[in-house]
């Protein structure tokens, strides 16, 4: 197989302005067939077959870098850094971490309106979420973004496992009912039919959900996350968990940087290759059956935007 490293078609000055504007862009034709080819078959056998291929079984979903041979040959040898730098206008881009988003056929499942701002313990607007479709893609069943809301400068309260065990503070907000402004003069609503090998970059702030899957076979993509220039630490203990890094490591106003966070690419021709990012995780647990891939990522969605009740918000 021939694995193309740089995006197969160039990427302009139109597609940086559309997601400056909107605060989305689609990108038609990053990853050559041979990338998708590699990643979905395995996809599948996690996402459908449960298999046990060692990911954490309380998050299922994410992380699959640290196992999975080829997904850690797509985070460091395909394009996907390359066109990130480009549409951010960044001179370097890091790894994150990775996640499966997926719903079965014929699904009626939501996922309601958020951002993703509030769950990541950095500042900065330089950490999107590269949306990749390992399946055929149509609106009906596409992420969808309501144009330019990224620059609502709200830190939206982004309900986490962590904060869903606090009292939500005073100036965080819940996230807008979108649903209500659909008929709203002058809101535009950004959905695209997408074929494998394109990819949504998705910024941190705009606001996007997700609705069903009326089509016949599994709607499955995966999303890279990345650092670029502006993004510093920041922890708040409302903030999502990272495997292998705790609050204590990260130094408030520090880039990430280190193992978990390699140098995937830069407009000098700098990277890391991937001898040091780990090849698994600090823990160990017994074998228990695989939750539902699914089921996780559509709870965690859910979950990050709900209220709590007035009892758990009173205690």
């Amino acid at each position: 197989m021939a694995f193309n490293t740089r995006p197969i078609r160039a990427i302009g000055r139109e597609e940086i302005e559309t997601y400056q504007r909107d605060g989305v862009v689609c990108l038609r034709q990053v990853f050559d067939r041979d990338w998708i080819d590699l990643l979905e078959p395995i996809a599948r056998s996690v996402i459908i077959d449960r298999e046990d291929v060692g990911l954490l079984p309380t998050i299922p979903g994410r992380y699959m870098a640290r196992r999975l041979a080829e997904y850690r040959k797509f985070v460091f040898e395909s394009p996907l850094a390359e066109a990130a730098g480009t549409v951010m206008e960044s001179k370097e881009i890091r790894f994150f971490f990775d996640e499966f988003f997926a719903k079965p056929p014929q699904s009626d499942a939501k996922t309601l309106w958020h951002c993703d701002r509030m769950g990541w313990p950095v500042s900065g607007v330089m950490v999107p979420s590269l949306w990749i479709p390992l399946t055929p893609i149509v609106k009906a069943n596409c992420l969808e973004v309501l144009a330019g809301s990224q620059h609502d400068d709200v830190p939206y309260w982004l309900f986490s496992p962590n904060a869903r065990q606090m009292a939500r503070p005073d100036g965080r907000v819940p996230h807008p009912d979108v649903e209500s402004r659909r008929n709203e003069p002058g809101l535009r609503f950004l959905t695209w039919d997408m074929d494998p090998g394109d990819m949504l970059i998705v910024h941190p702030w705009v606001l996007h959900y997700s609705g069903g899957n009326p089509t016949d076979d599994w709607r499955i993509a995966i999303s890279e996350r990345v650092f670029g220039d502006d993004i510093r630490w920041a922890p708040r203990p409302d903030c999502v968990n990272l495997a292998g890094v705790s609050f204590d490591e990260m130094i408030e106003g520090q880039p990430p940087q280190g193992d978990l966070f390699p140098l995937l690419w830069s407009d000098d021709g700098r990277s890391d290759d991937d001898s040091r990012y780990p090849h698994g995780f600090a823990t160990s647990w017994t074998h228990q059956p695989m939750a539902n891939v699914n089921e996780y990522a559509t709870f965690k969605e859910l979950s990050s935007i709900e209220e709590p009740s007035p009892a758990r918000r009173a205690g």
